[in-house]
């Protein structure tokens, strides 16, 4: 252990000597600080989302280079000095050198993230006192609930990728949610409806639709006729006492017009309700990400035991980007549908009717090899936390716990091979 410990304090050192770490800092500082320059169009609230959004993305930007560089150049810079050739030259294990290199980066991100972290929370505290003196909503941390079952009543609803498509007067989509008790909540739900539109006429951006909100427990129904427009989520509110201490809610969504089409998605319709600290919800979104960056310092360690610098800090990069990208990959078809729908003159409707084989084939060819990449890479929606902030969403903390255990998982299955390799590497 004593070893270990010495490496990581070398390695930490070394970090600060070479300035990398400091440059990262600086520049996502500036990056930070910048946020509040920037243009907003709309409500107080925007201000507030900016602000967030820039501040998280900076940290993980600047973060991730950091652990990519600092920890990719760390093994092949020492060989090339003769440095790791001295120190296995002593009785220290390679095990520990892996180990004393991995905890000394830890040490280093622990550095970035309280610095940039706490200019962030700062910066974003003052941003929503300053909003909320004008009338804007401040930092938000809500409870979100999922559906339990998502159902599509009709027959001639298509699916398309992972997306169902329902006509007008024909289907209808239909969410159940469960576990929602107003006990000691007086807040209004908010229900948040994101769907995918096909008028009738290309030139109109809105269709009307029918919601019916039903209580399962006491009958209650409640029917309302609204317009929907493209690219553009709906949001209406529900009195907390309508749901007479019931736990359950069910949500129907239909078009009114015959020849109108509405996009279905898992994840369409979001409910709102309650509050929780925003100060708890910031650290827990510093966990998650800083859990990523540890990610990526095992897989930069993992490939500095058999890859030149440049070739690691390039594997690295794109292990970043395809893991940043998995919705796509695994789901190309519905990238390829929305392709073959807007040949379509007539859109979802002439895809329901005859599809473009070219197309379909393309799928099949080159689907399976991206879906088996997209499952060998690390994915990194689980270290994903910015649209929380951006959405005013309480992070759930099954999504803390999933997030580490996938570090937890990938770490078993890469430091192994960078034992085995770098036991067998040529120092001297």
């Amino acid at each position: 252990m004593q070893q270990i410990l010495v490496i990581a304090k070398q390695t930490f050192k070394e970090a600060v000597r070479n300035k990398i770490l400091f440059i990262f800092i600086i520049l996502g500082l500036i990056t930070i600080c910048g946020s509040v320059f920037m243009p907003v169009v709309g409500d107080g609230r925007e201000k507030i989302k900016i602000v967030e959004s820039m501040c998280f993305r900076s940290i993980t930007f600047f973060g991730t280079l950091a652990a990519v560089l600092l920890s990719a150049s760390s093994i092949p810079t020492d060989i090339e000095n003769k440095v790791l050739s001295t120190v296995t030259a002593k009785p220290v294990q390679r095990i520990n050198i892996i180990f004393g290199k991995i905890l000394g980066f830890v040490y280093i991100i622990g550095v970035l993230l309280l610095i940039m972290g706490s200019v962030s929370y700062v910066l974003i505290r003052v941003t929503a006192l300053k909003e909320s003196s004008q009338g804007g909503r401040g930092l938000l941390a809500r409870e979100k609930f999922d559906p339990v079952d998502l159902q599509i009543a009709g027959d001639s609803a298509r699916k398309i990728g992972n997306v169902s498509w329902i006509g007008g007067g024909k289907e209808a989509a239909v969410w159940k949610f469960k576990g929602l008790y107003s006990k000691d909540k007086n807040d209004d739900l908010e229900i948040e409806a994101n769907f995918l539109i096909e008028a009738k006429k290309k030139s109109i951006g809105k269709i009307p639709v029918k919601v019916k909100i039903i209580n399962p427990s006491s009958a209650r129904v409640l029917t309302e006729s609204m317009e929907i427009s493209r690219n553009k989520p709906l949001f209406f509110k529900l009195n907390s006492k309508s749901l007479d201490g019931s736990g359950e809610l069910t949500v129907v969504v239909s078009p009114e017009n015959p020849d109108d089409f509405l996009g279905i998605r898992s994840d369409s319709l979001r409910l709102f309700w309650g509050e929780k600290s925003f100060g708890c919800n910031y650290l827990k979104g510093l966990i998650v990400i800083s859990t990523q960056f540890f990610l990526m310092v095992i897989i930069a360690v993992l490939g500095s035991t058999f890859l030149s610098l440049p070739v690691n800090i390039l594997f690295c990069l794109f292990v970043f980007f395809c893991g940043n990208i998995t919705d796509f990959m695994r789901d190309l078809s519905t990238v390829i549908n929305i392709i073959e729908t807007r040949e379509h003159d007539h859109g979802v409707s002439a895809v329901m009717q005859k599809s473009n084989i070219f197309l379909i084939y393309l799928n099949h060819i080159i689907k399976k090899p991206i879906l088996l990449l997209s499952y060998i890479l690390p994915d990194f929606r689980y270290f994903s936390v910015g649209k929380y902030f951006i959405d005013g969403i309480n992070i759930p903390g099954i999504k803390i716990l999933m997030g580490f255990g996938y570090a937890v998982l990938y770490t078993l299955f890469c430091l192994p091979i960078s034992f085995f390799v770098f036991k067998r590497k040529e120092i001297a």
